[in-house]
């Protein structure tokens, strides 16, 4: 019997027999000398850490201070003071049946809550997992005569997007009102929400440089909340001029316009939530 062979890409066998590969594989052991790349490429050869290469990606040198503040002092701080060791869940104020002889109670909702239309979350005693913490912060600007005149939206947003460091959203007009000359889908205005280190450094910007300097302001409002754990207060266009980041370019924010803040919070009410922020040096009024 004569012994063909057959000749199958990368590797030889005989006739009617399996074969196997004669030829390893070499691409991926070719090394390339990346000392004889072209002038154009050198920058190649840098480490990732180096600021020259194309793969550099900045972060942050310095520490986040009010965030060591909250893990290092205030978290237990606030374990201590909102803990107790008898604690129970307490039950929120929901929405009620109809009861059982209402021939009705099939085609309508439930009951409003006792003594109010909206329905309360359950109270849960604190422990080291759900200790009050800033979830994020809202800033929010309406600006109404930027319906009139469309350009006064940018400034808007501009303004918003310079003192917190992150770029504004748009926000739109959700009904019509005449005699405002609003219409649905005008934009109005801009928001911003902070989270991180924008955040704690909107805060520290708020409590150390701005505030401090508004001779009116005698505190947020006792009343604010939403009885949520969220607290809002507000600043006048006077007030936004004391930003750093506004006051020395004034000529060019010329029509700045007022602001809205939200402190978004882990707080299961009110009290927790204004605890918290007085915590962080916001100081409260009953006026």
């Amino acid at each position: 019997m004569n012994r063909s062979f057959v000749r199958q890409l990368s590797h030889s066998s005989i006739l009617c027999r399996p074969g196997y590969s004669t030829v390893n594989p070499v691409h991926h052991l070719v090394k390339v000398e990346k000392s004889k790349l072209k002038p154009g490429l050198q920058n190649l050869l840098l480490p990732a850490d180096d600021i020259r290469s194309v793969k550099f990606k900045p972060t942050e040198i310095c520490q986040d201070r009010v965030a060591d503040y909250y893990n290092n002092t205030l978290q237990s701080d606030l374990l201590l003071h909102f803990y107790d060791h008898d604690a129970e869940v307490i039950e929120g104020n929901k929405r009620r049946s109809w009861g059982t002889d209402s021939p009705y109670k099939v085609y309508r909702s439930s009951r409003n809550p006792r003594g109010g239309t909206r329905s309360t979350k359950n109270k849960y005693p604190i422990t080291s997992k759900n200790v009050p913490e800033i979830k994020s912060v809202v800033v929010h600007s309406y600006n109404k005569h930027a319906l009139e005149h469309p350009w006064l939206n940018i400034s808007t947003r501009l303004q918003l997007s310079v003192i917190t460091n992150v770029k504004a959203k748009r926000i739109f007009n959700k009904s019509n009102i005449l005699p405002w000359k609003v219409r649905v889908g005008r934009p109005c205005g801009g928001k911003v929400e902070l989270f991180d280190r924008d955040m704690n450094q909107f805060i520290s910007t708020l409590t150390e440089l701005v505030l401090p300097r508004i001779r009116a302001f005698k505190g947020i409002r006792f009343s604010s909340g939403d009885k949520n754990g969220n607290v809002s207060f507000g600043l006048t266009a006077e007030d936004v001029q004391l930003f750093p980041e506004l006051e020395n370019f004034q000529e060019l924010f010329p029509n700045l316009n007022g602001i809205d803040i939200t402190f978004k919070t882990t707080a299961q009410d009110d009290s927790q939530a204004k605890t918290l922020l007085s915590a962080y040096g916001f100081p409260f009024s009953k006026e």
